[in-house]
């Protein structure tokens, strides 16, 4: 598998998620032409074909901030909150880099993708296209 097939336009780091890495149910929102639930994967993909959210020139979007519910420069306190700053940092460093990085990262418990917010409750979105399939 690809490396940027885990590094979803939105700047989630795939391989951090169960569906992938315990289920096997999903491999990353690039990984094959289905695609069914995701409007920030429309938009950036099949819309702007474009790979990654940055190269747009509305970056970052409302829509991209309404996911993130954005919190600039925080530390790993919920996996989406970072979704932009991990844009940013493919931009300066490279898919290969950063994947390496948040390898690190998830190895180590700083980066993951749980079902509960930090408050404990339900993140009913915990993938944009959580619904899917594939």
């Amino acid at each position: 598998m690809n490396k940027k097939d885990l590094a979803s336009p939105c700047g989630i780091f795939c391989a951090a998620c169960p569906r992938f890495y315990k289920y096997g149910i999903c491999k990353g929102c690039r990984a094959d032409t289905f695609h069914d639930a995701c409007e920030i994967y429309d938009c950036c993909v099949r819309i702007g074909g474009m790979e990654f959210c940055f190269e747009c020139n509305l970056f970052p979007c409302q829509r991209l901030k309404t996911f993130s519910n954005y919190h600039p420069g925080e530390n790993f306190a919920h996996y989406r909150h970072i979704v932009i700053d991990n844009l940013l940092k493919i931009k300066e460093i490279g898919v290969e880099n950063w994947y390496i990085l948040m390898t690190q990262k998830f190895m180590q418990g700083e980066y993951g993708i749980q079902q509960r917010n930090p408050d404990g409750s339900f993140d009913i979105s915990c993938c944009p296209c959580c619904n899917t399939t594939k």
